[in-house]
């Protein structure tokens, strides 16, 4: 690996393409783009699926980037009025791979962890990938079964939840 690179590309041309229609689409759905990505090279690489950090805001829920799992460096910013309406949005949503919470709250923390449906969580941390020897837990239609289970089976039929606090 170029340790000069910081962030690298896609995998595929596929998965590039397939990312930059979900931006084309998030941009017809009314979504602002304040950081698009797509224009992104490196001279060094030029057969790399290179795609920048793209971010959107004025997102709402119904929108297809807000529903859908993009896997890509996209990130939409959804307003709530509250953190009860923000943990009802999460949990609303047909997926549960992963969660974020950026608090200095103790308590917001502790009742974001315990109520949403989301198999990583992230309190203070952008995404909560946790590390190599920590169980893959999505939830919901991002459920792929735990990726490491132990010799105990009890461990295949329980729920986890693997929690990542930066403080």
């Amino acid at each position: 690996l170029d340790e000069s690179v910081d962030m690298g590309p896609l995998v595929t041309s596929k998965a590039r393409e397939r990312v930059i229609k979900y931006i084309e689409r998030g941009v017809e759905e009314g979504a602002k783009l304040i950081l698009d990505g797509r224009g992104v090279r490196v001279p060094e690489y030029p057969r790399g699926y290179f795609l920048g950090p793209t971010v959107f805001v004025d997102v709402v829920p119904e929108m297809i980037i807000a529903k859908e799992e993009i896997f890509g460096p996209v990130a939409n910013v959804i307003k709530a009025a509250s953190l009860d309406e923000a943990i009802e949005m999460i949990n609303k949503s047909e997926y549960g791979n992963a969660a974020s919470i950026f608090t200095r709250s103790t308590e917001n923390a502790r009742k974001f962890v315990s109520s949403v449906d989301a198999g990583n969580i992230g309190v203070n941390i952008g995404i909560p990938a946790p590390v190599a020897f920590f169980p893959f837990a999505g939830r919901k239609r991002s459920f792929y079964g735990v990726l490491h289970p132990q010799i105990d089976t009890i461990d295949f039929f329980t729920d986890k939840k693997v929690v990542i606090v930066r403080p």
